[in-house]
């Protein structure tokens, strides 16, 4: 069974894949977890799988859209 936190979710994942040598696919199907819910739940949370690098990384932001959402009361 698969944590519930995102942020244990991540962690076990990222643990697995490195320690495991494992493919994120084999880890979800030993666990029982649908991979398109599990993308979509990364991905709503501002992660993303690298497949170059067989892990899960955070989203970045640039400082463009950062400076986009800024007003008169953030400067």
């Amino acid at each position: 069974m698969l944590p519930n936190d995102i942020n244990m979710l991540v962690s076990f994942l990222n643990t697995k894949l490195r320690d495991d040598d494992m493919s994120l696919a084999q880890i979800l199907e030993i666990n029982d977890a649908n991979e398109i819910e599990i993308m979509e739940l990364l991905d709503v949370n501002g992660y993303y799988f690298d497949e170059k690098i067989n892990q899960i990384k955070i989203k970045s932001v640039s400082y463009t859209h950062l400076r986009a959402h800024e007003t008169l009361r953030h400067l």
